[in-house]
This record gives C-alpha cells, structure tokens and sequence, in this order.
C-alpha cells in the first residue's frame, strides 16, 4: 500500500486501489457488480494490521530514539551536576537555598501559617530546613529522570540566552533576526552619528553616519549578532586591512576600511560612503543597459582589481562578485570600487564550497570541484554582458535550471570536468559509452531547454544586429567590430576550464579593454545616466 496515496486507514470508509488506481467504499467491495459485463475483482482484506503500518512503525522507532537521547542526555547532566557537587559544596547549598526560597508559598500564605502554628524553636527549625533540604535533593534527582516537556526547553532555551546573550534580544536592542535594532541620531562608539538605512543583506545591515572626529560622511556595517557572521566578519576585516595595506594609494578600487569596534555585542565596519551600485544604474535605464563605452570603462577597473587581488601576496577570491556589489564612487564619475569581502577568502583557506551569487556562479562552484581567482573572472563576464544588454545572461532559478541555461549558450561542459565533479550527477546522466547528456525535465512544471549552445552568444549581443534588440544600431562605438571584440573577450571569460579562462593580466590587454592613449592620458567621463534613488534593499540571488 502506497502511504502517499490516499490510504483507507482504520476509520477511514474509503480504500485506495494501488493497482486500479481508483478509490472504493466497503460496501461497493461487498456487494458484487450487477452489470454482468462488469469484472469483479477478487476479493481482497479490506483493512491492513496496524502494527504493520509504515507509519506507526516510524512513529514508534522516533519517539524511542528521542527517548533514549533524553535518558542519556539528563543522566550526563546528573553526573555533573553529582561532581559539581562533590567539588563545590558551598555554591550546592547556595543553589538549593535558592530553589527552597523559590518553593516557599506566597507572603500572605505565610502569615497565616504563622498565625495558625506557634513558633518553633531553632532546634525544630534546623530540622525542618535538613527535611526541606532532604525533600529538594529527591525532587530534583527525580527530574533529571523525568523526560523534559517542551515547555521545560522552552524554559532552558529562554534561561540559556539571558546566560549567554543578554536577554532574548539583547537587552532589546536586537531584533528576532539577531539585527540591531537602529535608531537616527544614536552614537556609536561616541563617535558616529547615526544617520539613516543605506541597505540590508544576510549579514546584517548597512547605515550611513557622520564622524564627528574627521568630519566626514562614512557608511557602518553592522553585523548580525551571532557567533558565525561575527567570526565571517572578523575574516573579512583581516583581509581589508591586508589589502589597504598593500593599496595605500587607492590604485586598485578596494573599498577603505577606516575603522571597526564592536557596539552592543554587534561588529560594526566604517567604511568610505560611496555612491549608488550598478544594479542601481541599471535600473534606472529600465534595464536597457548602458553603452559599449562605459561597460568598457567598468571593466577596465575590474579587471585591474582582479589582477591586484591575484598577486601572490594576496591570493584572494571575492567570491561574490555582482552589480551589487560594485559602486560608483561619486554619481557623476564612473570610477568605482567594489564592496563586500564577507564571503572572501585566499586560495590556500578556502572555507565554502557553496558560494556566488547564483546569476554568476562559475561551472566549477556548480559542479563542486576546487576552485581559486578565476571563479571571479566568470562573474566579471557575466557582469558585462548584463551591464550592456540589461539583464543577466543566465537567470537561473535553481542550481540545476543555472546550468541548464549555462549550457543553452556555451554547449555541453568539458568531459574532464563533468567526471571529476562530485556535484555532476545533479545536472547530467551519462551512456553506456561514457557521453554525458542533460538531464530530461521531469514534471509538467518545467519548460523544455534549448540544445546545447543553441542559444547563440552573437545573437545575445547583437553583433551584427546594432546591438541588443538593435537598440544601439547606427550610434557610434557600436560598429560590428566593436561588438566582435567585446564578444572575443567574454567568450574567453566564460571559458569552461578555468587553466584556459583569461587571466586578468591578459583580460587587460585585450583589444576591447585595451585603454587608447586618449583614454589614458584623460579623466574616466561620468555615466550618461540620471542618477537613481539609492535602494534600501538589495537585490537578492
């Protein structure tokens, strides 16, 4: 019997047929069918032993794992707390004291006692406070026996968190998901203002504030008060201060970090105020994208930041590169920086194996193999593309649909890959041959795929075309070969094997970044775009 099918349990006046696929009441099994060209079906038990109920088996096996769970777990704590004893007896008799005075009744209840028995004398006392005493020792050996309900947890948990967290919620000052709770006007460590949200992530929140000690505007990044973003956010500082040690001068466009503490149990970072990112510009060209020219510029930067995060002195991996995450440093520039090194780390300390925003995650994080830079040179061309064209060139919903849409594009992924990839069988099945193919859709859900690189780069881009959906036909810096060059180099960005993706060394070089002289001997030239209002929120992948 089927237990995901409507199954006819005891008390249930209806049976499910797993064979015929139909349901039947007792009576209809009872009496036969009229119709003599009907077909009876044999008879068959109509209710099922329910020992043998998959269900009631599980039920029962849970409920005696979590029941020995419990019996070893309190008899441990009754060891301890017996030696606890034996080591401490002093903070024992403070302990029972405490928990007598909690037993003892209400004050009103104790004048009338007192009212009702004459007073005792100290011996009698003595011996009624070693009965009490007696009494409390059985009761709580008892309990530790005793199987905790939930609200006993409940109670243990609340107790715990005032231990270990000051209160609940901090004292207040947090909220349920552990974020401080921020007020304008505030001070943080007597020294900055508190202005207003900037933004929000996983990791907690972002304010904008005012030193009032160098006079400036700076934004604070407030971590989550829990131990692992405490911990992540500690990485993250190291790796700052270790690259605006070896970027003194600003060159390599990594934000400033220009200060940390720690304000009510939550790491705060000051860092520079920056201006919007350029999800925001994108927005505000109604994801119409922005000129060959200044996707060139962005990536120029870019690929400079990813040559000077790739020196063998810093070996870091930003890990979650997106428009997100690059910011524009004054709204009228196109100079930019790029943010967050909360999931960064270096080649030879590799910590997650589940990282990058999925709209940008390399085929190497996809399929679960090692990994080092060159995972953000595949973000850096997916960030191009949708910087021009205006929307992302692969909108997976899933890891699984990710790929599928990866694939659409760039065909199937190198044979050596696919079978070293622990994560592999998640995307593709593979012949007797050993010829890998995708995985069939399963379910009416899902919408059919493209064939392996159907989905054509060149009409994506529009290189012959003006542009993507021609929008860009006849303006000038948007001739074919223009287009043919800015193709070349994401094509090589997005090269499967990541031993033959293109370095930033190179990536520099290529004809497309390459700078002329009139770009290096002037000033980068301010976005042609309207300045957006900065969004509270980010953009979640």
């Amino acid at each position: 019997m089927d237990i995901t099918a409507p199954v006819g349990i005891v008390g249930d006046p209806y049976l499910y047929d797993k064979q015929y696929g139909f349901t039947m009441t007792p009576d209809q099994l009872r009496n036969p069918a009229r119709n003599p060209n009907e077909v009876v079906r044999p008879s068959r038990p109509i209710y099922r032993n329910p020992n043998e109920a998959p269900l009631r088996k599980l039920t029962v096996d849970l409920i005696k794992t979590y029941k020995n769970i419990n019996e070893s777990f309190y008899a441990r704590k009754q060891r301890r707390h017996d030696a606890h004893q034996a080591v401490h007896p002093t903070a024992s008799g403070v302990h029972q004291s405490m928990a007598q005075q909690q037993q003892q009744p209400p004050p009103q209840q104790m004048q009338q006692l007192q009212q009702q028995q004459p007073q005792s004398s100290g011996l009698q006392q003595q011996q009624q406070q070693q009965v009490q005493q007696q009494q409390m020792m059985a009761q709580q050996q008892q309990q530790a026996h005793m199987q905790p309900t939930n609200d006993y947890v409940l109670q243990q948990q609340q107790i715990y968190q005032q231990q270990h967290n000051n209160g609940p919620n901090n004292d207040g000052y947090d909220d349920v998901n552990f974020d401080y709770i921020v007020k304008e006007g505030e001070f943080f460590n007597n020294r900055y203002l508190i202005m207003g949200p900037i933004g929000k992530g996983s990791f907690g929140q972002v304010t904008k504030a005012y030193d009032k000690v160098e006079k400036e505007y700076v934004a604070i990044k407030i971590i989550k008060n829990k131990k692992t973003f405490f911990d992540q956010a500690q990485i993250e500082i190291r790796l700052l201060e270790m690259m605006n040690r070896h970027d003194s001068e600003g060159k390599y466009n990594i934000v400033q970090l220009k200060s940390h503490f720690v304000h009510r149990n939550h790491l705060c970072l000051v860092f520079e105020l920056l201006s919007y990112n350029l999800y925001d510009l994108l927005r505000n060209t109604n994801f119409r994208g922005v000129s060959l020219n200044l996707t060139r510029k962005f990536g120029q930067q870019l690929a400079k930041t990813l040559l000077f995060l790739s020196t063998p002195d810093l070996s870091i991996i930003h890990c979650d590169l997106k428009p997100e995450n690059v910011l524009l440093c004054n709204p009228k520039r196109s100079a930019i920086k790029i943010i967050d090194f909360g999931s960064s780390c270096q080649t030879g300390h590799r910590i997650y194996q589940y990282i990058q925003s999925r709209f940008y995650r390399s085929p190497e994080i996809l399929l679960g193999i090692a990994y080092d830079t060159k995972i953000d040179m595949w973000s850096l061309g997916c960030i191009l593309v949708e910087m021009h064209t205006g929307e992302p060139l692969f909108a997976g919903s899933s890891e699984l649909d990710q790929m599928m849409k990866i694939v659409e594009v760039l065909g199937m992924p190198p044979k050596e890959m696919l079978d070293q990839g622990p994560k592999t069988k998640k995307y593709f099945d593979k012949t007797e041959d050993g010829v890998y193919y995708c995985k069939r859709a399963r379910g009416s859900y899902t919408k059919p795929y493209e064939p392996p690189g159907h989905r054509k780069l060149h009409d994506i881009l529009g290189v012959t075309s003006g542009g993507p959906h021609s929008r860009r036909a006849g303006e000038a810096g948007h001739s074919v070969e223009d287009y043919c060059k800015f193709k070349d180099l994401i094509k090589r960005m997005l090269t499967y094997d990541p031993k033959l993706r293109i370095s930033p060394h190179f990536a520099m070089r290529h004809p497309f970044l390459k700078k002329t002289k009139e770009e290096q001997g002037s000033s980068m030239a301010a976005p042609q775009q309207q300045q957006p209002n900065k969004s509270s929120k980010l953009r979640r992948r």
